[in-house]
């Protein structure tokens, strides 16, 4: 264990700053959907007298271009920050942002222009959501390693929330011109300024130095980043664990990047990549990313008319999630543990969303005369309470537990390259949300709530059965609940915890020498 001096400033700046990476994310994931929808983005991109389908069909582009950029740029991350570091690699992934946003707001009205900026952006946001979580979960203590992950999601919340409130502020506040549409995403350059002017001043990933610089760049690091002198036993301790681990793991795989990706099919790593992509795919099939992405055809589909009433709808929505978000990360997920969050969360969300589903069947809004002419009624707004509750529940569990959990099940070795497969995994079911959710809310309407309710259900007992707690163990220790078979050991939901064998694993540890 750790002291508490560990748990001092260093890490906490290092997860906030990088957590400007998360923000691209969650910006994006709101502002898109509320900007295309204000008249003067629809007039100076020829959408006023466009036929619901060219509407549907420029939306699900611009909303998946950068989710195609996303898949592509987590891949890209991984061999990147393995050759030049998370601290570098996070940094060309920012430049990349910066460069698509800077090609969106001056696209003015050319299509191939803003398609283009989507999909450039798509790369850096892609490669930061790979690299966030990973860089942090490299230099946070075990005890609060949950919390600091998670700061990642609270990046995003944030991001989503200002994403969301940003349109309500334009619409309400600004003359219906070219500019109010280009505000927004002129605001992106901010958060990926301030990540460009901190990554400067960021120590590198303690693990990664010991793989690629040796063991005294990695001791001076981590002294750093734990605010404790080098020479103590708390210090030394941990990098003699992560030494010995690195060193098992070079024995069993030797070579560069073909091998890597060949271990990933080793009994040991294979279920967990088997689990990582699994909890992604459950992720996003949870409906979440829908209504960030398309809030106002939501709340539209469910009663709630006019450009005022959905703006401040999404930004009321955007509210619930920050808050909730920050209660789960911060106080929650380090004393709660993973799974129990992703199974309580999961049931809240399903009840929500079977509920919204049903209401909004009885309330007649699968007729498109219905959701343009009728006054909110009180199933109206009771299916926006129930979307309010399903954030909750949402940001309890899937908003930030997988990345936590993605970022620490797999070896030092092959950290990089798992991490990458789970994240483009994100990103490309992400991509099947944005290119189908427009035609899905036109065609099957309130069907689309119970797909994403049964979806949700499902996962219930996948987490259950399948997926292990790993609240508190050091990144070190996560072999000793995936057996040789590559299957969760002892370490169960709701079956106790499991007793790391802490004694043997020192005593392996002493017995190897480091040069």
């Amino acid at each position: 264990m750790t002291s508490n001096n560990s748990h001092n400033a260093r890490v906490y700046l290092l997860a906030i700053t990088t957590s400007m990476g998360a923000f691209l994310f969650g910006y994006d994931l709101a502002f898109i959907g509320t900007t295309i929808e204000l008249g003067p983005f629809q007039k100076d991109f020829g959408l006023v007298d466009a036929t619901e389908g060219t509407k549907n069909a420029f939306s699900a582009n611009i909303v998946s271009l950068l989710q195609a950029g996303c898949f592509f740029g987590s891949l890209a991350a991984a061999p990147l920050s393995d050759k030049a570091g998370r601290r570098i690699a996070l940094g060309l992934a920012d430049l990349l942002f910066i460069v698509g946003s800077i090609m969106q707001t001056a696209a003015m009205g050319n299509r191939g222009v803003i398609f283009a900026g989507r999909v450039i952006g798509g790369l850096g946001v892609g490669g930061a959501s790979m690299l966030v979580p990973l860089y942090t979960a490299e230099c946070a203590p075990p005890a609060i390693r949950g919390r600091l992950v998670g700061v990642y999601e609270i990046g995003v919340q944030v991001g989503t929330c200002l994403g969301f409130w940003i349109n309500y502020g334009v619409d309400q506040q600004m003359a219906p011109t070219t500019s109010q549409w280009m505000t927004p995403f002129a605001v992106q350059l901010i958060p990926a300024g301030l990540l460009m002017i901190g990554l400067f001043f960021l120590s590198e990933s303690p693990r990664w130095l010991a793989k690629e610089r040796g063991r005294e760049r990695a001791l001076e690091t981590l002294s750093y980043l734990r605010g404790v002198p080098a020479e103590q036993t708390v210090i030394q301790d941990e990098l003699a664990d992560i030494l010995h681990q690195l060193h098992m793991e070079q024995l069993q795989c030797r070579g560069g990047w073909l091998q890597q990706t060949k271990e990933l099919a080793f009994a040991g790593t294979r279920y967990r990549v088997f689990l990582g992509v699994a909890i992604m795919i459950f992720m996003q099939m949870a409906g979440s990313n829908a209504i960030n992405y398309f809030s106002p055809r939501i709340f539209e589909s469910i009663g709630l008319v006019g450009s005022e009433t959905t703006l401040f709808s999404t930004g009321i929505y955007g509210l619930v999630r920050l808050v909730a978000v920050i209660m789960a990360m911060y106080w929650v997920i380090d004393r709660f543990g993973r799974t129990r969050m992703l199974v309580s969360g999961s049931a809240v969300m399903a009840i929500s969303m079977w509920i919204i589903g049903a209401l909004t069947k009885v309330m007649g809004m699968s007729e498109e005369s219905d959701s343009t002419t009728s006054e909110p009624d009180a199933m109206s707004y009771a299916a926006a309470v129930f979307i309010y509750v399903y954030a909750v529940g949402f940001c309890f569990s899937w908003a930030g537990v997988p990345w936590v959990l993605c970022s620490e099940i797999f070896p030092l070795q092959v950290r990089g390259l798992g991490m990458a497969i789970c994240t483009a995994t994100h990103w490309l079911f992400n991509f099947v949300i944005a290119r189908s959710v427009p035609y899905m809310i036109s065609n099957i309407k309130f069907g689309t709530y119970f797909v994403f309710a049964s979806f949700i259900t499902v996962s219930i007992p996948f987490v259950w059965f399948m997926v292990p707690e790993t609240k508190g163990l050091k990144l070190e220790e996560m072999d000793e609940i995936f057996n040789g078979s590559g299957l969760p050991g002892r370490r169960r939901i709701g079956r106790g915890t499991t007793v790391v064998e802490d004694e043997k694993v020192k005593a392996a540890t002493t017995q190897v020498e480091y040069v």
